[in-house]
This record gives C-alpha cells, structure tokens and sequence, in this order.
C-alpha cells in the first residue's frame, strides 16, 4: 500500500512529532510532502512552498491558495501511483489549495484521503475555537455551513486584517473547494474533538478516535524528584502562561516552600513572561531554558514533579502531559477541552482546576502536595496499561486498519 503523508513542516510541534511517526511505518511504502526549513535534513518527496517568505501581497494570496503548491501536488499525483492521502496540518503553510489537486485526482484515480486533525480548524477559521480579541473561548461557528463570524469578532490575534484572510481561506476551503467532502475519514486524538466534529454535522461514522502515539521511556532512569513545577511547549497567548507566574507567585507567598518555576521552550511572549517573572516576588525561583531537542527534553525534566499547564483555549490532546507521565510527572491543568479529558479520563491521576482561577489552581497543587504519594502510585499503577494504549505498534495498526478499510 502506497501512502502520501502531507504536513506542513517535518520539525515543529506535536503535530509534526505525530507525522514523522506515521510515515515511519514499515508495513507501508511512504511518500512525504513538508516545506523545506533552515534544519531540513531529509529531502521529501514533494517539497512544498511556504506563503511566510513572500511578500504580503503574493504572501496573502499564497496563504489561501498557493498555485505552486496545487500545481506541484497535482504533477506528483498523475506521476505515482497513491492509495492513501494521510493529511496532517497543512492549512497554516501549505494552503487549502492542496484540496483541489485532491479532488481532480479523486476524480480520476481511487484514493482513500484521511485527515488526522491536530487543532480545530475545520471547524473554526481561528483553528482554535478561541477569541483572541475578547480572550474567550468562541464556538459561534461551530455548526454552521458559513463560518465567517470571524470576519465580525475579530478573533486572530493580530487583528482585523489577518481575521479577515483566515475568514476568507474558511470560506474558500469549506464552502469552495468543499474540504470535509474531499476527506473520507477524519482521525481525532480525542473524543472531545470528535464530538465537536458531530456538533458541527460530520457523520459520526467518518471519525476515528486514535489517540497520538508516544516513544516508550521504559529504559530511561528516572531519579528522585526535586520541587520543580514544569512547563515545556510554545509561549504564546491562549497558553496564558502568565497565570502561572502570578498563581506560582501567590501560592509561595501563602505558604513558605523550595519550589521553582520553570519554563522550557520558545514564542512569541518569551520577552513578556521573562520581565514578568523578573518583577515577581519569587523572580529568584523562576527560570527559562531555550526550547530543547527531545532527548535534551527528556534529560531535564526528569527530576521534574508537576506538569502544569494553562491554556485558555480548549486545546486537543496535550502530547507533553502523557510524555511527562512516562516521566512519573504528574499534571496539574484547566479542566476543560482535551485537557480534561486527558487528566480526568485517560489518565485519572493528577489535578485539574478551574480555567484561570488561582484560588483553584492553589487548592489544586496543595492537594497534589498532601496526596502525592498517593497520585504518584496511581501513575506508577496505570503506566504500563496507558502506555500499551498509546504504543508507536498500536498506533500503526490502528491507522492501517483504517487505510484499508
């Protein structure tokens, strides 16, 4: 079986963590399609362009439909022979305009076309159901045809213009070149997002929740835990990350203790977060480190004790909160979206608490601190079982099954 795996960029985030895996299956011959980045250090085999290098004129245009990029997917799929289409993100760099040489292709030739969605922008033009303007959850366009409220609400976070564009690239991808039609089936890492897929009209049969794989840690030596509180991923806004400097802050300023504050990664609030923790009372106990490649990852958490995290958005399926539980990290997180179905359901261990509530999130790691022991057996206890149900094989044969099907 002949299976192209299309994603914007092979080094980034989750998303791309989960496209490498996918196109590391052995019991398929792989094809790739990514955009070329300064640390490229493989040639795929469809080397997309990225609208970011343009000028804004050529760039905006690009970013709904890049020509390039249709023109290069079609010429590759009239040259080789493909069974299975496997989308990953592609919306942000590549354009919805892939769609179109996927639907001419589909016209002609059999296809499976499968879609694993990383974030929620089939759904919502901001990808985020979240309004950055009003900085508030948002899911006015959940459930309809037309989804241009963000053309009204303003939700991108720089502002009107860009709100415009995504309402636009919407539009042309759902209503024009008819996105959700193309896809013959939709792979969820949660049921949350699944049953937001339903709440906005797509057929439950079409969406398969396959939770993302993680890398076995077995072998990895884990030591004894120092009082550290850990956040590693992007600094950007909707992760509020702010709320943990203050609520960090806070809580130390109630009761006395050793704990440290750290941070781990890159973005565009770095500068902010780092005057904010210099102004803090406990700027001595909050530090930065640059963002590192996984093993450097691994290597300097692994004394780490609590996970946090605070997300004003709903978010997916967090891949750093089942990555630290192969750490024996436990989570404290905002009870809502895949947040809470990863602590509350997956895992059952841990701590959520209320979205940007201190009071909540204080009374939330004191219980983990009076009850660690106690939770830090849970994780031991449920490790091995959580870790078999989001094995690398698991995932594989999950996905295999539902190219055949």
């Amino acid at each position: 079986m002949k299976v192209l795996h299309i994603n914007s960029f092979d080094k980034k985030g989750g998303a791309e963590t989960v496209f490498k895996l996918s196109r590391s299956n052995k019991a398929t011959e792989n094809y790739c399609g990514f955009v070329k980045t300064k640390d490229l250090t493989e040639n795929p085999d469809i080397l997309f362009r990225s609208w970011e290098n343009d000028n804004k004129l050529s760039g905006t245009i690009n970013y709904i439909f890049s020509i390039y990029n249709y023109r290069l997917l079609r010429s590759f799929l009239k040259k080789v022979e493909i069974d299975v289409i496997h989308l990953h993100g592609f919306f942000s760099s590549i354009s919805p305009s892939i769609l179109l040489a996927i639907k001419k292709t589909k016209q002609i030739k059999k296809i499976k076309v499968v879609q694993t969605l990383h974030d929620f922008h089939l759904i919502c033009p901001n990808a985020s159901l979240y309004n950055y303007n009003k900085k508030i959850i948002c899911e006015k366009c959940v459930g309809k045809k037309i989804k241009l409220d963000i053309l009204f609400e303003n939700c991108d976070r720089r502002g009107w213009i860009h709100s415009i564009i995504k309402g636009i690239r919407s539009f042309a991808a759902n209503n024009i070149l008819t996105h959700r039609e193309i896809v013959d089936e939709f792979i969820c890492p949660s049921n949350f997002l699944k049953s937001k897929l339903i709440q906005d009209g797509i057929d439950e049969k079409r969406i398969a929740v396959i939770r993302n794989p993680i890398v076995s840690l077995d072998n990895t030596t884990i030591p004894k835990k120092k009082n550290i509180i850990c956040y590693f991923g992007r600094f950007s806004k909707e992760k509020n990350l702010d709320f943990l400097i203050n609520a960090f802050t806070i809580w130390k300023e109630k009761i006395n203790n050793d704990f440290q504050l750290l941070f781990i990664g890159e973005g565009e609030e770095e500068e902010n977060l780092k005057f904010l923790a210099h102004q803090s009372l406990t700027k001595e106990n909050v530090s930065f480190k640059n963002y590192l490649p996984y093993k450097e990852l691994v290597n300097t958490i692994k004394e780490v004790k609590y996970l946090a995290m605070s997300s004003m958005c709903y978010e997916n399926f967090p891949m750093s909160i089942v990555e630290g539980m192969s750490l024996n990290i436990l989570p404290i997180v905002p009870s809502i979206g895949g947040m809470k179905e990863s602590v509350e359901i997956l895992l059952q261990f841990g701590k959520t608490y209320l979205p940007n509530n201190i009071e909540s999130w204080i009374e939330s790691i004191n219980f983990l601190e009076n009850n660690y022991e106690e939770q830090l057996q849970k994780l031991i206890h449920s490790k091995k079982k959580i870790t078999e149900e989001l094995s690398v094989k698991k995932y594989y044969d999950s996905v295999r099954i539902l190219y055949s099907s």
